[in-house]
């Protein structure tokens, strides 16, 4: 009697998938990620292990509707074959104990195994000089408000208290120019070692050579500096004005050779040349060199004039390992710098788009909740495999295609079968490729938001739209001292020069 896949519920629950994004992640890949005894196990339950592995991925895709629903539309299709099967709905209780069964570590090693930059070539949206341009950074995701999600994750703190949900903390690693995610890491948002530049350490297993890694001004520390340099990958990531960079010598482009001092050694000489002056020694102070690394500067000005006629200025610090200004001018590190802003398109693409405003994650432990966050990131990813596809068919920039049209699309395939799932992936490339996004250059887009105690603009409160059309002008300077400014935007007027746009 055949049991098991072979069983003719098996063989029915085989067929089921999440639309075209079955072609990203096929059976076979959802199989090694749950365990090599699926093929065999001797009881097949309502949900097997791949099916649940499945609706936990169809609840990320489809974040607005409830469990039933979901498994509904995972085995759309199939309604007649499974009734003759004598299958039925699970219930949401049943629902939730498959997504126990499960686990979280399953839906990490399908998001693991999706992990890549998807860069076709050495396309000049991807790459600069020969290299991958790669952006690091990080965000919260809100989880449900439980005490056990409390407990494990912390609430991060909202203006002099704390917000009313918890929330993870997650860092990615991303390719510029396709928005792929090359890796991830996420942890509570709460307690020690759970900061950006913990998390970021975690990902420079993945830099290589051959990459530049472009990073904010709150990643920079010596050791994360020095150890994501050892990867083989190049740096440029933005400094604060802070940061102590003496010149050593200064570059035709404008740019500048600097020595940063290893912080731990500058220290101990600082508790040492102490001691020396308290007890009266005759040493002297130690003034000798100490072991660091060289780094060239780039401070440019940043002037962005909008449609209405205002102007705000901002300074910019970079540091790069790129000494070689021939290969690597100023101007060009300091326009790619710009790239970095696709990290936080991501963001707004799996927390907007794909989650949907406002929303938290469903589980209310941490393991489901971890569990949940594995699944969005790895629809992400699968959808983003879907546009460079679509755009290397098409010769196009990915950033042409619409994450929207795409998410879309791979909604309407829920129910697909697997043997037109051919026709139904051209299909879905076909309507992406008719809603392109247009050229829209200078275009920006305010800081607003909700709340009207706030000193932005709230997009509530502003008549009219807030998206407007600049115009950028970059100043290269001389690195010199360190200009002391405030990085507090509220309480600065519109046009004063340490207010960045």
């Amino acid at each position: 009697m055949p049991w098991g896949w072979s069983s003719a519920r098996g063989r029915v629950l085989a067929r089921a998938g999440i639309g075209v994004l079955t072609w990203v992640i096929p059976p076979d890949l959802v199989d090694e990620a749950v365990g090599d005894g699926l093929a065999w196990e001797m009881r097949l339950r309502a949900l097997p292990a791949r099916l649940g592995a499945y609706f936990v991925l169809g609840c990320a895709l489809l974040s607005a509707e409830p469990y039933g629903e979901v498994i509904r539309q995972v085995t759309a299709g199939l309604g007649r074959a499974l009734a003759a099967a004598g299958w039925q709905v699970p219930a949401t209780t049943a629902l939730t104990g498959a997504r126990r069964r499960v686990g979280e570590r399953p839906l990490e090693s399908v998001f693991r195994r999706l992990c890549s930059a998807l860069s076709p070539g050495r396309a000049a949206w991807s790459h600069l000089g020969g290299l991958l341009v790669v952006a690091v950074d990080g965000t919260t995701v809100g989880a449900c408000d439980s005490p056990a999600n409390a407990a494990a994750f912390g609430r991060p703190g909202a203006g002099k208290g704390q917000a009313a949900s918890p929330a993870l903390r997650l860092v990615m690693l991303v390719a510029c120019g396709t928005r792929g995610v090359l890796d991830a890491a996420f942890g509570p948002v709460r307690g020690t070692g759970t900061g950006e530049q913990a998390l970021a350490g975690r990902l420079l297993g993945s830099l290589r050579a051959g990459m530049l890694l472009v990073a904010d001004r709150n990643f920079y520390s010596y050791a994360l500096w020095g150890a994501a340099a050892g990867t083989g990958a190049d740096l440029l990531w933005r400094v604060k004005a802070s940061l102590h960079l003496p010149v050593v010598a200064g570059l035709p482009d404008g740019s500048a050779l600097a020595r940063v001092s290893d912080p731990a050694a500058v220290r101990r000489r600082t508790v040492r040349n102490g001691k020396r002056r308290r007890r009266g020694s005759r040493l002297g102070s130690d003034t000798g060199p100490l072991p660091g690394i060289t780094v060239r500067v780039i401070e440019f000005w940043v002037t962005v004039t909008t449609a209405d006629g205002a102007v705000r200025t901002g300074q910019y610090r970079l540091i790069t390992t790129l000494t070689d200004w021939r290969a690597y001018p100023a101007a060009a590190l300091a326009a790619c710098y710009a790239r970095r802003w696709a990290i936080e398109t991501g963001y707004a693409e799996i927390k907007t788009c794909l989650r949907g405003p406002g929303r938290t994650l469903r589980g209310r432990t941490p393991d489901l909740a971890r569990q949940e966050l594995w699944a969005y990131l790895a629809i992400y990813q699968a959808l983003r495999v879907l546009i460079a596809r679509a755009a290397a068919g098409a010769g196009l920039d990915p950033a042409r295609i619409s994450f929207t049209a795409a998410l879309n699309a791979a909604q309407r395939t829920l129910g697909t079968d697997p043997g037109t799932l051919r026709d139904a992936l051209d299909a879905a490339e076909t309507e992406m490729l008719s809603c392109l996004v247009p050229l829209r250059p200078g275009r920006i887009s305010p800081r607003a938001v909700k709340k009207t105690r706030s000193p932005y603009r709230s997009r509530r409160s502003q008549p009219g739209p807030i998206t407007q059309h600049a115009e950028y002008t970059v100043t290269i300077s001389i690195p010199g001292r360190p200009a002391q400014t405030t990085t507090d935007q509220a309480k600065q007027p519109a046009q004063h020069p340490g207010n960045p746009p």
